[in-house]
């Protein structure tokens, strides 16, 4: 039993068996006194009536009150004269007046203490109603502050995909991005590949996938989900056309993906694949400005444009550059012979040939016609003449089989000359394009298919 309970007890004693109990002595000595003076100790009856009607409550008072006006009903038949009676009388009037009038106003406080009681319960359900009210104007205006900041947060994101130059930037800004702007998970977004499971099925359901919990999924096998506890994978779509995927993976329970994170990054694919499709239409537009459209090199403003920077990076570096320009021999008389389709197809197959001789560091252009024009860095003129011979007698016994008008295509033989320059110090694209030139022309004078060095006179 605690202290409180143990005050409580004490006060209850004290309110239904002391006061009570002394009350009733005080009144046995009243009545003693009554039957002496009526008219002096009657009135003395109602301290104890208020003593007993305030602390022990309003049963006790009563039944004390309905003992002492008995008693002094009694005693008229004691009083000696006439007038002594009729005060008596009088004195019970006003005692029982004083009692109800007491009664009245108790049951008008319980009344009016009742009445409070409903009106503050009505007064705290107003309260918690316009709390309640309070609270939803609150996480609207929450909401309303987190969709601005989601919104602002589009913004920016649409900013900075803008900003990237090449497909591979985008797609590794937009990861980052989504990490920042989910909150959670691990990001990846990606190429479809059918050995991505979870790819698969979002392009052929064509719709977006959200396993909440892992645990409780049935769709894949427990295997497909190693420790992701949740996983989400939304299709991105590029000119109407499936893609790839961004795909979501929680390890940890409290990061769990929700429709909610569904809906946003639904947008945000959306913005990205618009983004991932300009990027790749300019990339391409790109592509055509610095390629020749038949043979798929390099053009020749493009090279320039390299050549001049390299020449400086190798200048700074003291690296070795060499230049090769090759010419097809007898290249007019295919022409002539079996038509210009013929004369492409022999370009292409070439060009094929020469792409796959040399490095992915060396540069390798259309010069123009049916000449070409390289750039090998990091190499010594011995290294390149012998690199260069390999690709000479390989396209030397390569066949090449062209189209003509017949069912069959024809098959011909081919041979290259190569001139060759080592740029050292020379720094003048135009005189280094003269020089290679004439070791062109050196090899071309001298017998064709062979390759020459420029050398000073």
């Amino acid at each position: 039993m605690t202290i409180i309970e143990q005050k409580q007890n004490l006060v209850d004693i004290f309110k239904t068996i002391i006061v009570p109990l002394l009350v009733g002595i005080c009144f046995i000595a009243w009545l003693i006194y009554l039957f002496k003076s009526p008219v002096i100790m009657f009135p003395s009856v109602l301290i104890l009536f208020f003593i007993i009607y305030f602390i022990s409550g309003y049963i006790f008072g009563g039944i004390l009150l309905s003992f002492a006006i008995s008693a002094a009903m009694f005693s008229i038949f004691f009083a000696d004269t006439a007038y002594m009676q009729i005060l008596l009388l009088c004195e019970i009037i006003w005692i029982i007046l004083v009692f109800f009038t007491v009664e009245h106003h108790r049951i008008r406080y319980i009344t009016i203490k009742k009445q409070a009681h409903v009106d503050n319960e009505v007064l705290s359900r107003d309260i918690a109603l316009l709390q309640s009210s309070i609270d939803e104007d609150e996480k609207k205006s929450e909401d309303f502050t987190q969709r601005m900041e989601i919104f602002q947060t589009f913004e920016t994101i649409i900013a900075s995909l803008e900003q990237a130059l090449s497909e591979k930037e985008l797609l590794k800004l937009a990861s980052e991005l989504t990490i920042r702007f989910i909150g959670k998970g691990k990001w990846k977004i990606k190429r479809y590949s059918h050995r991505d499971i979870f790819a698969k099925y979002v392009r052929t359901n064509n719709r977006p996938l959200l396993i909440t919990d892992t645990s409780n999924d049935k769709i894949f096998a427990p295997n497909n989900y190693k420790k992701f506890t949740s996983i989400v994978v939304i299709p991105i779509e590029v000119d109407g056309y499936f893609w790839g995927i961004i795909k979501g993976v929680s390890i940890k329970e409290n990061e769990k993906f929700t429709d909610s994170d569904l809906r946003l990054l639904s947008v945000l694919t959306n913005i990205l694949g618009t983004i991932l499709n300009n990027t790749i239409l300019i990339e391409k537009v790109s592509a055509l400005a610095i390629t020749d459209g038949l043979t798929g090199l390099f053009t020749k403003t493009y090279f320039f444009e390299r050549l001049k920077e390299e020449i400086e990076r190798a200048r700074v570096n003291n690296l070795s550059l060499i230049i090769a320009m090759i010419d097809i021999d007898h290249f007019k008389t295919v022409n002539d012979m079996h038509g210009h389709k013929a004369g492409d197809v022999l370009l292409r197959q070439i060009s094929d040939i020469l792409r796959k001789k040399f490095r992915e560091i060396d540069i390798l252009a259309r010069y123009g016609g049916e000449e070409f024009i390289v750039l090998l860095s990091h190499i010594q003129m011995k290294e390149a003449i012998q690199k260069l011979e390999e690709l000479r007698k390989f396209i030397e016994r390569e066949k090449f089989f062209l189209p003509v008008e017949s069912f069959n295509p024809i098959q011909i033989k081919k041979t290259i000359s190569i001139g060759l320059v080592d740029l050292k110090s020379e720094t003048n694209v135009e005189d280094i394009i003269n020089k290679a030139d004439i070791a062109l022309y050196k090899a071309k004078k001298t017998g064709r298919n062979k390759t020459c060095i420029y050398e000073t006179k």
